[in-house]
């Protein structure tokens, strides 16, 4: 790896920290440029402003996440068996990938700027990977032949409901231990009552 290459995911990683502890508006490039062990000259020349490495942090992460969760359709395993699998990754990727500390700043920062919003919240969170998965069950008869961008929203809406909100807006502590494993089956349970096919 090229040093510049080794600067630049440096700057990321310190950013990506910066950002979780302080917030966007409190995150300051000069502690950015300490904890990355690079000039400020350097900062500035890999990202132009705090609003563009703020993107490249949450850009960086999605393609991380885009390039390594694939979701495959197995006719031979149990239907329930399979989406609960995807949706445990799932959890996995919002509390590890992302972490409900920087997905806080990120509906924060939406909220303090809609434009911002409009140009990315469509490479967050990327469904794509769950989508492709109902489109092979439908495929296959095994849920029904609705759309899949509905069934992906309705699923999301019901993941969310119980795995981020209540966590983003800290009305509870991210889920634990048992409590994963009930609403993991929740989720999985409400879903395929209203869209699986009974065989």
């Amino acid at each position: 790896m090229k040093q510049t290459e080794r600067k630049h995911l440096a700057i990321i990683a310190a950013a990506k920290a910066e950002f979780i502890e302080h917030g966007f508006i409190a995150a300051n490039m000069d502690r950015i440029s300490q904890v990355a062990e690079v000039s400020k000259r350097t900062l500035y020349r890999h990202f132009d402003s705090k609003e563009a490495l703020f993107i490249s942090v949450l850009k960086i992460i999605q393609d991380s996440v885009n390039e390594n969760v694939q979701y495959h359709f197995d006719p031979q395993t149990p239907l329930k068996t399979q989406l609960i699998e995807i949706t445990r990754r799932e959890v996995d990727i919002l509390y590890h990938t992302y972490g409900i500390s920087l997905s806080r700043i990120i509906v924060m920062e939406f909220i303090r700027q809609p434009e911002l919003a409009k140009n990315l919240v469509k490479d967050l969170y990327s469904t794509s990977a769950i989508a492709d998965w109902f489109k092979l069950a439908i495929e296959e008869k095994a849920i029904v032949d609705k759309d899949v961008a509905l069934l992906t929203n309705i699923y999301m809406s019901l993941f969310q409901g119980l795995f981020f909100w209540p966590q983003v807006m800290e009305l509870a502590p991210p889920c634990e231990g048992i409590q994963v494993e009930e609403n993991i089956n929740t989720v999985v349970d409400v879903f395929l009552n209203s869209f699986a096919i009974t065989k």
